[in-house]
């Protein structure tokens, strides 16, 4: 799932950034930029909240969440794969190849999270560290997907930007609801 969620984060920093023109970026940074950065900063937040949720006393609703929470994490990586997809026919050259690599590793990432799935509740604490995992990886591919677009913006369409931004954002989104269920069952007393 952290891998999937990287490898969005990726692909919209990349997206951003193949989306400005130098001479049209804000002084003070560029879109890319802003989603490498928000990336750093959600990966941290996740991590963190994610680890204050193991201690829950009420491990039954903790689980059905995490096994809840998955189903959606598999669906929007699988979205987001989509998406990195449609942006592959609309890049070319180096930012291709990033786009095709950050790709694969989102779908390495949601095979091993699949395999995991069933056994939720027997395992649950092992599949909590893939579900992290998961998301991390997705973070850490996202910022490296946006590194080589940026540094190749003049081999970059600037069709993919909006293609990258749009699936981070809502591999986030999706993120984000999973942590707050998983915060809200863990929550109960």
């Amino acid at each position: 799932m952290a891998a999937k969620f990287v490898v969005i984060l990726a692909a919209c920093v990349a997206l951003s950034h193949s989306a400005m023109v130098r001479r049209d970026a804000p002084a003070g940074g560029n879109a890319f930029e802003e989603i490498e950065k928000h990336a750093k900063e959600f990966q941290k937040t996740f991590s963190e909240q994610f680890n204050s949720l193991v201690n829950s006393k009420n491990t039954q609703d903790f689980n059905k969440a995490l096994k809840d929470g998955s189903d959606s994490v598999l669906q929007q990586l699988s979205a987001f794969s989509s998406s990195l997809q449609g942006a592959i026919s609309d890049a070319n050259g180096k930012a291709k190849e990033a786009l095709e690599q950050a790709r694969q590793n989102v779908e390495k990432t949601a095979e091993e999270l699949r395999k995991a799935h069933p056994d939720v509740e027997k395992e649950a604490n092992a599949f909590k560290d893939k579900l992290q995992a998961a998301v991390q990886t997705t973070v850490q591919e996202s910022q490296k997907l946006a590194k080589e677009v940026a540094s190749n913006m003049e081999e970059t369409n600037k069709k993919l930007a909006p293609k990258i931004k749009q699936a981070y954002d809502d591999f986030v989104k999706h993120a984000e609801e999973v942590q707050k269920k998983l915060h809200e069952a863990a929550s109960k007393q």
